[in-house]
């Protein structure tokens, strides 16, 4: 009873917190300091800056140089140990080109029928696409359409030419260059949902695929806007411009000859480097549980939003935290605050690769990847990703409280203005020359693609969880630049992140009771969440138009299993997230989380009687299920990870697997190749967690399928596999 009625104190504290929009992790002193130290507009400015650098790779001089300019502007605000760490290109095949690609111009020229400059490096630097070798060509212009199927190269003679294509550049390459004798390529290639007519004018960001040993050289690829390519195609066909006083006199006769200068200046150095930018703001008591917070640098020029927003508002954190602590307005934090400016993905892979010990000296990862766009342009949505469900942590509680407060205090509501709140919004954050726009961010289920997700890895086993803004059809090309970026939304993000960093790094056994409440609501609502999609399945098979009994009964059967595995291991991943916070708690609070994970298989237990009453209400037969031979084959075998953590996270990368198994799906099966799972049970896991994200999300998830991913696995020799 005394545990019951102070769980109960501590929720009313929690609930007295959000009736004044606050969140229980950003106390209103905390939330002010941060509030008005944090800048947006300073933020805005090292931007200014970060674009000029053009890193398309981790490798380029691009990168080597902006990572100084990060470097010293680091140490003039204060942080500790700042430097950079050179690491080896993170390469993962055998076969792979080990190398560093800079771009040092670039020009090209329509010679004939006139003269014209259609593109230049100094202009737009995305305009030569990546690993485009030192070339100095004029030749004919070939006009072969997408330029990546052989019927585009019917009747036309490309050898010794330069091809006019909108497909991919490494299949133009291939069909064009290295079959057929083209000496390069003037690409109109977008990765744009609709470029010709929502984005003409967009330069993509383009690559092509370094040579390997025994492979034909790479030929230079200039790339040019939809808008351009589309024009010079018509012109190219006989076909004049459109418009309501075009004249259709000429239309038909013999298209002149189009004839182009294409330059390309770079260099090439081997063996490829990368490497870290780091800096501390070191804690006053805990050095071996430190709070990442992550970017990106490599991106093209310009790259405003990828990610050098990201990398801003790292730098203005680590100003604001640094000032404030420096002249006492805040405290040191308790733990160290790593400060990470990366080449994406591949320095971290690499670094852990070679310091697997530092696994065990890193809490979380807090990751910023494309946090500044205007979400009015496009409509940019600002998603924070929770962590897999194979590494759910109480990190995820606390990051969604504190967003989940800044949402609400800057949007705009008819009943809090009836309440006499502040209007339009009732806690506003605004730079000062930001926009007013509302803040819309929103916590969704785990993605990858950026950083973070290195640090969810099953050999790394650190949660990470990351601030991205999606859809963006603005990313990787010409358009991500300034005139996009919000300075609003950069101080929104960046008092959101240092918040929740702030918060983890002073966390200690008086916070936990309140982290402990928030989480034992949230862990119920969850549950609830997929006590309802197992009901909801169990609903969907009630009709048995157009099916035998026999089938709606299999179907019947299956669903209410479905049902049942989401409830297993739905209690697993909360007692999980539960797990993860006792390190902080004493002997005392002990009890009270074990009180808590009880409540929740209570609750478990409560919610399956429900499905099993609803099931028997539809007519389903009393379940008998028994293993099938090939589960209980599965069920017998027990995939764990093989080798050194650098070797396992290289062959893995080399893992094919079934195509029909979601991407993220089959980073979570390896995640849970722990050594204890058997095949079987982490088919029950990701197959719970396709169904509670939503099949719409990650794909159906079918047992052959997981199967057949440890098979590959096991060939690559990532992991091995014993039987029980």
């Amino acid at each position: 009873m005394r545990r019951l009625m102070a769980l109960l104190g501590m929720l009313a504290g929690v609930s007295a917190l959000a009736l004044g929009q606050q969140s229980p992790f950003l106390p209103e002193e905390t939330y002010n300091k941060l509030t008005n130290e944090i800048s947006g507009d300073i933020a805005y400015d090292n931007l200014r800056s970060l674009v000029m650098y053009h890193a398309p790779s981790g490798e380029s001089q691009g990168f080597v140089d902006e990572a100084q300019w990060v470097e010293a502007r680091a140490k003039s605000y204060g942080l500790e140990d700042v430097k950079f760490i050179s690491l080896p290109a993170w390469i993962t095949s055998r076969h792979a080109v080990d190398q560093s690609w800079t771009l040092e111009g670039g020009e090209l020229w329509l010679l004939e029928p006139r003269v014209v400059k259609l593109g230049d490096v100094r202009e737009t630097p995305t305009s030569v696409a990546d690993n485009s070798p030192t070339a100095d060509v004029t030749a004919d212009l070939v006009d072969v359409g997408e330029g990546t199927e052989e019927s585009d190269y019917a009747g036309k003679d490309v050898s010794g030419k330069i091809v006019l294509a909108f497909g991919p550049p490494d299949k133009v390459k291939e069909l064009a260059c290295w079959t057929r004798g083209a000496v390069g390529i003037v690409s109109y290639h977008s990765t744009r949902t609709n470029p010709w007519t929502d984005h003409p004018d967009q330069i993509a960001w383009s690559h092509l695929n370094a040579s390997k040993e025994g492979e034909k050289p790479v030929p230079p690829a200039f790339v040019i806007s939809p808008r351009t390519g589309l024009e010079l195609s018509r012109e190219m066909g006989g076909r004049g411009p459109t418009h309501l006083f075009s004249d259709e006199s000429g239309k038909g006769s013999s298209p002149p000859r189009f004839r182009v200068h294409l330059t390309v200046q770079s260099t090439v150095t081997r063996p490829g480097r990368q490497g870290l930018v780091e800096g501390f703001i070191r804690g006053s008591t805990y050095h071996d549980q430190a709070i990442v917070l992550t970017a990106h640098m490599q991106e093209e020029k310009t790259s405003a939003n990828d990610d050098r927003s990201g990398c801003a508002n790292l730098l203005e954190i680590a100003r604001a935290l640094e000032a404030q602590i420096r002249d006492g307005r805040l405290p040191r934090p308790k733990r160290d605050l790593r400060f990470w400016w990366t080449n994406k993905i591949g320095a971290e892979y690499e670094y852990f690769s070679e310091h697997p010990e530092e696994r065990q000296r890193i809490l979380a990862d807090i990751n910023e990847d494309m946090v500044g766009a205007r979400q009015s342009l496009g409509g940019r949505v600002q998603h924070v990703s929770r962590t897999p469900y194979s590494r759910w942590s109480f990190l995820n509680d606390v990051v969604e409280s504190i967003v989940t407060s800044l949402v609400e205090g800057n949007n705009g509501y008819i009943a809090s203005w009836q309440n006499h709140n502040a209007a339009p919004y009732s806690r506003p954050i605004f730079a000062h020359l930001g926009s007013r726009e509302p803040y819309h961010a929103e916590m969704v289920h785990y993605f990858d693609s950026t950083d973070h997700l290195v640090f969810n890895e099953g050999g790394i086993g650190i949660p990470g969880v990351t601030f991205t803004n999606w859809p963006d059809e603005y990313i990787h090309s010409s358009d991500d630049d300034l005139w996009q970026i919000d300075r609003t939304q950069l101080q929104r993000n960046a008092v959101a992140v240092a918040a929740s960093a702030l918060y983890l790094a002073n966390l200690t056994e008086a916070e936990a009771p309140t982290l402990m409440a928030v989480m034992a609501g949230e862990a119920r609502e969850r549950l609830s969440h997929d006590l309802a999609v197992g009901l909801s399945r169990l609903a969907q098979t009630a009709s048995t138009t157009g099916r035998s009994p026999a089938q709606a009964g299999a179907e019947k059967a299956a669903a209410f299993e479905d049902a049942m595995n989401l409830l297993g291991q739905a209690e697993l991943r909360e007692v999980a997230g539960f797990e993860s916070l006792r390190r902080f708690i004493g002997p005392n609070m002990q009890t009270l989380l074990e009180s808590l994970t009880q409540d929740l298989k209570l609750t478990e237990l409560n919610h399956r009687k429900r499905i099993e009453e609803w099931y028997r209400a539809l007519g389903g037969a009393r379940s008998t299920a028994s293993l099938s031979d090939k589960e209980r084959a599965l069920a017998a075998q027990v995939p764990k990870n093989a080798g050194a953590l650098g070797e396992y996270l290289r062959r893995r990368e080399q893992i094919e697997g079934p195509k029909g198994l979601h991407p993220l799906m089959k980073f979570e099966a390896l995640n849970y190749a722990d050594g204890r799972r058997s095949i079987l049970d982490i088919y029950h896991a990701v197959r719970a967690e396709s169904l509670s994200a939503g099949e719409w999300y990650y794909g159906t998830v079918k047992l052959e399928d997981v199967e057949a991913l440890f098979k590959a696995a096991e060939q690559e020799k990532a992991v091995e596999i014993t039987s029980k």
